[in-house]
């Protein structure tokens, strides 16, 4: 777990915790999990997961593209959080 990701002070716990769920996923993969499979993994709504990732994309910590095919998201963690995290200091 990234404690400098837990200390940030822009984003609510429920943000930090689809950042969490996003830094467990494989890094040579895009992230395409949907809201509601984010939701279950989670145990919240799919409401909420939305909210979060709106949330997530306005601070600029994630960037989506949707992909219509699949209706579902693309997410990628952008490199300005990256370095907000990163544990190299």
């Amino acid at each position: 777990m990234n404690s400098k990701l837990l200390k940030l002070k822009t984003i609510g716990s429920t943000e930090k915790l689809v950042l969490m769920l996003i830094l467990d996923f494989p890094s040579i993969g895009i992230f395409n999990l949907r809201a509601g499979d984010m939701a279950k993994e989670l145990g919240t709504t799919r409401k909420i997961i939305l909210e979060a990732v709106d949330k997530l994309l306005v601070v600029g910590y994630i960037k989506t593209k949707v992909v219509s095919e699949c209706y579902s998201r693309t997410t990628e963690l952008t490199p300005e959080f990256m370095l907000l995290i990163n544990d190299d200091e």
